[in-house]
């Protein structure tokens, strides 16, 4: 049985009454949902918040399911309505754009350049750095923009669902599509050492300027919520073959594997709703 066919039967189940049912569907979508908050408002707290109103809608709407697409079609709908809606994250609200991300690299590289070269145990940072370095870059995009990437590159949605999704035209998804893998692209391409070899920025550099601003081995967000392999790259060329013609953006954004929920939320969920879900 296809996943697809799986979520399906579970949301049957549960519209009958059974509450494992709907309690296994519940922790099925967790990361899926998160997955997209968190890269649509880059706050782990706020995409955290978000996803915890869009499961609870999907559970208390279940019944208005008619089947006529996938139920992850169904589900993502309802998740990109509420992140287009709600109001800015704190990410957001401290979000660059590309001359002032740019400013700040500099300054960070600048300040790392005074101080001793970093250690082996910085390399949990360097890996923080780059994970909350690539989210920032993506809030440079504005919220429609970032939702074609996210949905497309990272999601792996086709172009027809994620127009679909959005609810707009397959060519206004197209134009959206190509102006963030542009955008992006570019960007990486004049700033990044991971893409771009000439370029002075790497990773562990801007560890000591990160530092100096609060962080720590004990508070790393991006990397607790981490999948994969979280290896530093070291072939800046075999990154710029996977962005060439600027196509392959998600690859540097997608280093570190894709996010999963924090537990938190399921705990969240299961106080939230006690008489529904089942421990």
């Amino acid at each position: 049985m296809s996943e697809a066919d799986e979520l399906g039967a579970l949301a049957s189940l549960a519209v009958k009454g059974d509450g494992a049912a709907l309690s296994t569907l519940c922790r099925r979508l967790e990361t899926p949902v998160y997955r997209l908050c968190l890269r649509m408002l880059g706050d782990p707290s706020d995409a955290e918040d978000a996803a915890q109103d869009v499961l609870v809608k999907v559970v208390t709407n279940l019944g208005s399911f008619e089947g006529r697409s996938a139920l992850s079609t169904w589900v993502h709908q309802i998740a990109v309505r509420h992140v287009l809606a709600v109001k800015k994250s704190r990410a957001e609200e401290r979000s660059l754009d590309e001359e002032a991300f740019a400013a700040l690299l500099e300054r960070g590289l600048a300040f790392g350049a005074r101080l001793p070269p970093t250690t082996p145990e910085d390399r949990a940072l360097a890996i923080e750095v780059r994970l909350s370095c690539t989210q920032g870059m993506l809030l440079m995009l504005s919220r429609e923009d970032r939702l074609m990437l996210v949905l497309v590159d990272f999601l792996g949605f086709a172009a027809g669902e994620a127009a679909e999704l959005a609810g707009v035209s397959h060519d206004a998804m197209r134009q959206r599509l190509s102006r963030a893998r542009s955008r992006l692209g570019t960007f990486l391409q004049a700033k990044c050492g991971e893409v771009n070899a000439a370029t002075a920025c790497r990773c562990e550099r801007q560890v000591a300027g990160k530092r100096a601003q609060g962080l720590t081995g004990s508070r790393l967000p991006f990397s607790a919520l981490a999948t994969g392999d979280l290896g530093m790259r070291e072939d800046a060329s075999l990154a710029m073959a996977e962005l060439e013609a600027l196509r392959r953006v998600a690859r540097v954004f997608q280093a570190g594997g894709e996010w999963r929920a924090p537990a938190t939320l399921r705990e969240r969920m299961q106080r939230l709703l006690p008489t529904v879900l089942c421990s």
